[in-house]
């Protein structure tokens, strides 16, 4: 990473043009090529970013993700009295990330024929899933062998069930109520990850 105004600016550029070709079609079917074009600049300031549309999206999604997550992590090792209101916070910032970014994961999230879906599918459920470990990691919980394995199957059965319930949502017809699905999803979660902090 550098201090350069140029380089700054073409990653905004970059940033902005990733995001609205995204927000037409999956990221799968985007080109470096177009990238570039619409950002205008040229295919090697590109690659000085990233190395292909997939990586570009997920590096600029991810940094609004990961805000949430290290929120989250904050709040709950502050107050882990209060760990069901600060996940359900924390839900909802993740749901308001997805509407504020709505046709782009309605695009990468839709199923259908060919192989799409599974870049933003997987960063949803990546995040997600490291967020639930480090979250166990935070609360004290130290597991090996078996328990660890256990622990990683319930964080990837909470994290890939999510992901799936949010594309069930939002390609539901409209108007989406973030508060609706917040509240179905915390609902979903088993009682063993709020037990966790309070143990």
């Amino acid at each position: 990473m550098t201090n350069d105004p140029r380089f700054t600016r073409s990653a905004d550029a970059l940033a902005a043009a990733v995001l609205a070709l995204a927000a037409e079609r999956p990221i799968e079917r985007i080109s470096v090529t177009e990238i570039a074009r619409h950002a205008r600049v040229t295919r090697a300031t590109f690659y000085n970013h990233a190395t292909s549309p997939s990586m570009l999206l997920t590096r600029t999604l991810e940094a609004e993700l990961d805000r949430i997550r290290s929120d989250f992590l904050e709040e709950v090792t502050a107050d882990p009295g209060e760990v069901e209101r600060i996940w359900r916070d924390s839900e909802l910032s993740l749901v308001q990330h997805l509407l504020a970014h709505a046709a782009v994961y309605r695009c990468g999230l839709a199923p259908a024929e060919g192989a799409h879906g599974s870049v933003l599918a997987a960063l949803l459920a990546s995040h997600l899933e490291g967020g639930l470990l480090a979250y166990a990691d935070a609360s004290g919980m130290r597991a090996a062998g078996s328990d660890l394995v256990r622990l990683e199957m319930a964080a990837a059965f909470v994290s890939q069930g999510t992901v799936g319930a949010l594309r069930a949502w939002l390609l539901s017809p409209e108007p989406h109520d973030p508060h609706f699905a917040v509240d179905t999803i915390v609902g979903f979660i088993p009682a063993m990850w709020f037990a966790l902090a309070r143990d």
